[in-house]
C-alpha cells in the first residue's frame, strides 16, 4: 500500500524520491508492531512521529506530514487509519538569507580561481565555474549538479533546466562571460563525452555531489575571510541564488522597470511556482539597497508600508 501511495504521487508529477526513502524506513519500523486488517493504528503512528533526540522541528514536521498524507490516502480507500494532527506548521522562512556584496563576490571568485590542481580531483577546474553559475544564473544547487551536456546550448548561450522544483522546465540565458567560462571548462573536461553525460563530473566521470560542492563552498568562504555562522546560519551556497535575485531586482528597478513588470520576469527566470514566491526578494532588496524605496515610491509605496506608532501598540 505504501508502494501504491508513492506511485500515485509520482503519477501526479511529484518526484517523491527522498520522501519514498523515508516511507521505506517507516515500513521497516512498522515490523515492530502487529498490524491486522490493513489498519494504521494510533500506537504505530505516534511511535513513528515522536520527536527524536537532537531532531529539528522542521525534520519531524516533514516526517509527520508525509505519514498524515498516507493516512488520508488509506481512509479515502476505505481503510481504518489514524490521522495525526499537525498542531503547528514550521516557519520555513525563519532563516535570514545572506546577501553577498559585490566586493565579497569578487573576493570569493578570485579565491576559487586560486584553487590548485590535484591529481585525484577536478575541483580546480570545477569550482570557479559552478559557483559562477549558481550566482550568474541563480540556479539551485540541485539544478546545477543535474545539468547534462545536452542541456547547454553554447551557440545560443542558453541553459535548459528540466523537471526542476514544482516540476517546472525553463530556459535560462547566460551572460557572455559566463558562457565563455562554461566553454573553457567543457573543453578541458569533456573531450570524449556524450550529450547524456553530466556537465559537472569527477575524474571518474561520475556526477559531482551537492555535498561535495558545499564542503568546498565552506572552504572558499574560510580562505577569503567571510565568516560562517555555523549550521543553519549560513552563508549557504543557496545564498548565491538569493544574492543573484536581489542584485538582479535592484538592477531592473535602477533601469526604470516598473515593479509590476520586474517581479514576473524574475519569478519566471528563477523557476518559482508563482510571483508570490518571489515577493520576499523585495524586502531583501530594500535591506541591501535602502535607497531603492525612494526610487520606487511613485508606483510601489504599498510594498513597504509605513506603520504609525499607535498601530504597533
Amino acid at each position: 500500500m505504501l508502494i501504491d501511495f508513492v506511485q500515485m504521487k509520482q503519477a501526479m508529477g511529484f518526484d517523491y524520491g527522498t520522501t519514498a526513502d523515508g516511507l521505506k524506513q517507516f515500513s521497516k519500523f512498522s515490523l515492530q508492531f502487529k498490524i491486522e486488517k490493513h489498519i494504521l493504528t494510533k500506537e504505530l503512528v505516534e511511535a513513528w512521529i515522536a520527536k527524536r533526540p537532537n531532531e529539528k522541528d522542521v525534520t519531524r514536521y516533514k516526517r509527520l506530514n508525509t505519514l498524515k498524507q498516507f493516512a488520508v490516502y488509506l481512509t479515502n480507500l476505505g481503510y481504518e487509519a489514524y490521522i495525526p494532527v499537525c498542531k503547528a506548521k514550521i516557519n520555513r522562512y525563519s532563516y535570514v538569507p545572506y546577501i553577498f556584496t559585490k566586493e565579497e563576490l569578487k573576493l570569493f571568485f578570485n579565491e576559487c580561481d586560486r584553487v590548485k590542481p590535484h591529481p585525484l580531483s577536478n575541483k580546480h577546474l570545477l569550482l570557479p565555474v559552478i559557483f559562477r553559475l549558481l550566482y550568474g544564473c541563480g540556479l539551485r544547487i540541485s539544478e546545477a549538479v543535474a545539468l547534462k551536456l545536452k542541456n547547454i546550448d553554447f551557440s545560443k548561450s542558453v541553459i535548459t533546466v528540466y523537471c526542476s522544483k514544482h516540476d517546472k522546465d525553463r530556459y535560462i540565458p547566460m551572460s557572455k562571460s559566463l558562457n565563455e567560462c562554461m566553454q573553457s571548462y567543457y573543453a578541458a573536461v569533456h573531450g570524449v563525452s556524450t550529450p547524456e553525460d553530466f556537465f559537472f563530473i569527477n575524474k571518474d566521470r561520475t556526477a559531482i555531489a551537492a555535498d561535495t560542492v558545499y564542503r568546498n563552498f565552506r572552504m572558499i568562504l574560510w580562505r577569503c575571510g567571510i565568516s560562517h555562522g555555523g549550521k543553519g546560519r549560513g552563508p549557504r551556497q543557496h545564498d548565491l541564488r538569493f544574492s543573484f535575485a536581489v542584485h538582479a531586482l535592484n538592477q531592473l528597478l535602477e533601469q526604470g522597470l516598473n515593479l509590476y513588470c520586474a517581479l514576473p520576469l524574475l519569478s519566471t527566470y528563477l523557476g518559482h511556482a508563482s510571483v508570490k514566491a518571489t515577493e520576499k526578494y523585495i524586502r531583501l532588496t530594500q535591506e541591501a539597497y535602502p535607497d531603492i524605496l525612494d526610487k520606487t515610491s511613485s508606483y510601489s509605496a504599498y510594498v513597504f508600508p509605513e506603520v504609525r506608532q499607535d498601530e504597533t501598540n
